[in-house]
């Protein structure tokens, strides 16, 4: 088992004995879907593609790819971002 999986592991855990959230203690990114309007995302480390109709984020161990029309990126900064427009769907990979 290599170091950063057992790192992983280990705050894994420690998130469970603590009751605490997962993408907190482990730094996974957290998406939140607003309606069909407006994606917000924290933790991200990224923008990997960009288009009216699909944005792929990276979001370190996956990529979130947000899917729908007039897409626009209204805001991002180091820690979150925020997306509008008609999104039809999320697809995690």
């Amino acid at each position: 088992m290599g170091t950063r999986r057992k790192k992983e592991g280990i705050l894994e855990k420690t998130a469970q004995v603590f009751d605490l959230p997962g993408d907190l203690v482990a730094g996974l990114p957290r998406v939140e879907l607003i309606g069909a309007g407006e994606l917000r995302m924290e933790n991200h480390r990224g923008i990997l593609a960009y288009g009216k109709e699909e944005i792929h984020i990276s979001g370190g161990k996956l990529i979130v790819k947000v899917r729908g029309e007039d897409l626009e990126l209204r805001s991002m900064n180091a820690g979150e971002l925020l997306i509008t427009g008609r999104i039809f769907g999320v697809d995690l990979n």
